[in-house]
């Protein structure tokens, strides 16, 4: 049984995006299925088919790849009221290529991939939905591709900050310093000099 206070939740994220009619909801709805992850669970494996997608209602989570040499490379993070998934879920049946990871204990409603593809072909407010989440994507992919080729360290330091002011002190220092392609020494000077 899903809590009802995560309906309204995920109710009131999807209704400032589109108007989805109640029939609609009732279908969306009895399909979700609540779960918790603890600290560092897994939410999804590099290699993976992607069958799931998350809407988090509690909680922190972190994409991340690992190379073949166990390095491990921030991509994102997710926090309370964001989706999190893999589009190659939706779009494709190739594998994910990434982890997704919890920072903290999360709690989560599960989209499987078949209720958004369903969804696409019963009502356009899901095709709505989906396609402004996929243009949120992609605007944030341009800019932190453009931040990682022309911005310094200190600016992109400065730029997550801003991005993320209400979950920066919640994410290890470690973490953050790989989703800005630096070292935790790196980071800790800057953060030095943005107090002086």
């Amino acid at each position: 049984m899903v809590n009802p206070d995560s309906i309204h939740q995920i109710k009131s994220f999807v209704s400032s995006i589109t108007e989805v009619p109640d029939d609609e909801w009732e279908f969306f709805v009895g399909q979700l299925v609540e779960r918790n992850y603890q600290k560092e669970q897994i939410l999804l494996s590099a290699g993976e088919i992607v069958s799931d997608f998350y809407f988090i209602i509690k909680g922190l989570v972190r994409y991340f790849y690992l190379t073949d040499e166990g390095k491990e490379f921030n991509k994102a993070f997710a926090k309370e009221a964001d989706f999190a998934g893999s589009i190659s879920g939706i779009v494709s049946d190739l594998p994910s290529r990434f982890f997704i990871q919890a920072i903290e204990n999360t709690k989560v409603l599960v989209l499987p991939t078949s209720l958004i593809k369903e969804g696409y072909e019963r009502h356009p407010s899901w095709e709505r939905l989906g396609r402004r989440l996929a243009e949120r994507i992609a605007l944030q992919k341009e800019l932190r591709e453009a931040a990682f080729l022309l911005d310094s360290a200190e600016t992109r330091y400065h730029h997550f900050l801003q991005d993320f002011p209400d979950i920066s002190s919640r994410i290890p220092q470690y973490h953050i310093a790989s989703y800005l392609g630096i070292t935790e020494v790196s980071l800790s000077r800057i953060r030095k000099n943005s107090q002086n």
